[in-house]
């Protein structure tokens, strides 16, 4: 959460970029990460872009639908 938190408050910034490779995680957890994301992109009126590395399973899918765009290589 700390690291969301100071992606949205560098001054500046037009977007939040998230790099995600996750072979999963909690689902409490990514869901209140998920939740941070959205709540501080409509605070600071940010887009959020999602670019999946290797690998997005469960957690690291949850976060990346909490992004505007997603990113990943076609198969």
């Amino acid at each position: 959460a700390r690291a969301i938190e100071k992606a949205f408050e560098r001054p500046g910034v037009g977007a939040v970029a998230l790099v995600i490779n996750s072979p999963g995680g909690s689902a409490a957890q990514t869901s209140l990460l998920a939740g941070l994301i959205r709540q501080r992109a409509q605070e600071t009126d940010r887009p959020v872009y999602a670019f999946v590395e290797d690998i997005a399973a469960s957690g690291g899918y949850w976060l990346a639908c909490a992004a505007d765009e997603i990113y990943a290589q076609e198969v």
